[in-house]
């Protein structure tokens, strides 16, 4: 699972180079033609910046063929879909490290409001990704998340010393969970799931940005995407009586996909998450942490003891 990747300075200049190249019309096109089955026009293609981080950014392209029909891609560096689906790259330039999707209009679900049938939809549609006959990877193991909290709290101890005491108690009241946790065979994972992730065409669900793909226990997509609503309450407490509905809405849905993910791993990633998302707030708000800090560590606190009274069995 690709939890964190904090590229070197010659990566980071030679992705601006990159991206600056890909946005002049010759240069996309000559990629676009080489990957795709496509006439495209000379001069038919526009390309604007969707996205930049680090590590990676998205552009999309526009292009038209040599039939007059326009049609729109996402070139991120670093598909066919079913009704509900995995928006998944329809070719890889090797030359360029490019993977090219394509374009998907709609709505964010997280900006859609409190619509209970899409999110029992997202909750379906994540558990026919959890059942996925895939191993792309070795699993992912609880120690290793709990390495990765661990090193965001180290962070804070360096660069923000008077957030760390909220989050340091959590790094080894997750560890002492460890033992708690129910087997579970692992799975293909989205990897960082929340209601941002999924795109709603009118039609269709699609779910987006398989970035942090990996192979561990479905209970930690879940845990994820519970905390995230979760989070998302705390932030806008306006919010929080629609976050605690949704996230009751999914994990109903997804206990009658999936009945055998056990209620009390759930617990231990959601708990997992809050901690960590500690780490976020601290380094992205700094008028509003302190408040959201504390919050946070209270739930996840709050979801490790429900780890005592969850059944062993399905939730």
């Amino acid at each position: 699972m690709r939890l964190e990747f904090t590229p070197s300075p010659e990566r980071r200049a030679s992705l601006r180079a990159q991206r600056a190249r890909l946005e002049q019309p010759t240069d996309v096109l000559t990629v676009l033609r080489s990957a795709l089955a496509t006439d495209v026009a000379a001069g038919g293609v526009a390309c604007t910046v969707e996205s930049v981080h680090p590590d990676r950014f998205v552009l999309r392209a526009r292009v038209c063929t040599r039939l007059g029909e326009w049609r729109a891609y996402a070139l991120k560096a670093c598909g066919q879909m079913a009704p509900d689906g995995l928006c998944l790259p329809i070719r890889y330039v090797a030359q360029e490290h490019l993977l090219v999707f394509p374009w998907v209009e709609g709505r964010c679900l997280a900006d859609i409001g409190d619509d209970g049938a899409l999110f029992r939809r997202a909750a379906c549609l994540t558990a026919s990704l959890h059942r996925l006959p895939l191993v792309p990877e070795p699993p992912t193991t609880p120690e290793q998340l709990i390495a990765h909290v661990g090193a965001r709290c180290e962070w804070l101890r360096r660069r923000r010393p008077e957030a760390a005491p909220v989050m340091e108690p959590l790094v080894p009241a997750l560890t002492d969970a460890v033992t708690a946790l129910d087997p579970a065979q692992p799975t293909a994972v989205h990897g960082d799931l929340w209601a941002g992730q999924f795109l709603w065409t009118g039609e269709r669900l699609v779910l987006l940005d398989l970035d942090a793909f990996g192979y561990t226990d479905a209970a930690y997509d879940v845990g994820h995407f519970l905390a995230q609503l979760e989070r998302g309450g705390l932030v806008d407490p306006a919010r929080a009586a629609r976050a605690d509905r949704l996230r009751a809405t999914f994990l109903d849905a997804y206990r009658s996909s999936m009945p055998a993910v056990s209620a009390r791993n759930v617990a231990f990633y959601r708990a997992l998450t809050l901690a960590r998302k500690i780490h976020t707030v601290c380094r992205t708000d700094p008028v509003g942490w302190p408040r959201l800090a504390v919050a946070l560590a209270r739930r996840a606190r709050a979801a490790l003891e429900e780890m005592a009274t969850a059944a062993v069995s399905a939730p």
